[in-house]
């Protein structure tokens, strides 16, 4: 699972979701967030964790 950034307007061709630039959304399949990287029209956020 991966939450990615969208930084292109685009719209999503499995969902049929138009996501505007700045959008956030998650992402569970592999092979799909491999397919909208190399697309480049989105980046993957990288989460911090805050050390405790």
């Amino acid at each position: 699972m991966a939450k990615l950034k969208v930084i292109c307007n685009m719209i999503d061709k499995n969902t049929g979701v138009v996501r505007y630039a700045g959008d956030v959304f998650e992402v569970n399949d592999a092979n799909r967030i491999k397919e909208l990287l190399d697309a480049k029209v989105v980046e993957e956020i990288k989460e911090n964790k805050p050390n405790k």
